[in-house]
């Protein structure tokens, strides 16, 4: 039964992805370059955002990779959203990165939950507090029970937290899917075969 569930999840995440994929996509083919530095930054973001999500999507093998795309896409969106915005948010050189602020992550235990809304100071088996999470982590955590965590299938067949995996065979749990720092979207396409330029291709 948990292994049909899992199933189900996974067919019913990768049609989600596909969606919101495709969405972003026509959005940004009809982006019209910029000359406002900042609005053009976002921009840029948003095309490298989506281009990493599709080849994550591409090339998934289990739900971790899945989560990643549809992580991507939850960073193209917001990019979006900031190269959009008026003069006096996204019109000058520091309205990005103050006002959108692209670093925010998403719940470290469950990325899928979306955004983290504070940190929990509980740590918890493999990782060292504070971590980035949601709210309905953030009680978990409080009430010592454990919170609803992303897993990875491992080669014996066993489901471990993603971010137990070893860093070396993923970026997910290099990562945090962003909660333990840097630019995801750069760290996701560095990570690729042959880096940068993998994407796209």
């Amino acid at each position: 039964m948990l292994e049909r569930a899992r199933a189900e999840q996974v067919a019913w995440l990768g049609e989600d992805v596909t969606e919101r994929l495709a969405e972003s996509t026509r959005h940004t083919q009809a982006l019209v370059p910029t000359a406002r530095p900042a609005a053009l930054a976002a921009q840029l973001r948003a095309l490298d955002a989506r281009e990493a999500a599709s080849w994550v999507l591409r090339n998934a093998e289990d739900l971790p990779d899945l989560a990643g795309a549809w992580v991507l896409v939850w960073h193209g969106v917001r990019a979006l959203e900031a190269a959009a915005e008026p003069d006096g948010s996204a019109g000058s050189d520091d309205g990005v990165d103050a006002h959108h602020r692209f670093d925010v992550s998403v719940c470290l235990f469950n990325p899928l939950h979306g955004a983290a809304h504070a940190t929990m100071r509980r740590a918890m088996r493999g990782l060292a507090a504070p971590v980035p999470a949601c709210w309905t982590c953030l009680i978990a955590g409080s009430e010592r029970t454990m919170p609803d965590i992303l897993t990875q299938r491992v080669a014996d067949g066993a489901y471990l937290p993603y971010y137990e995996i070893p860093a070396t065979r993923s970026v997910w749990s290099a990562t945090g899917f962003g909660a333990f720092g840097g630019d995801l979207v750069e760290q996701v396409r560095n990570s690729l075969p042959g880096g940068r330029r993998a994407v796209g291709e």
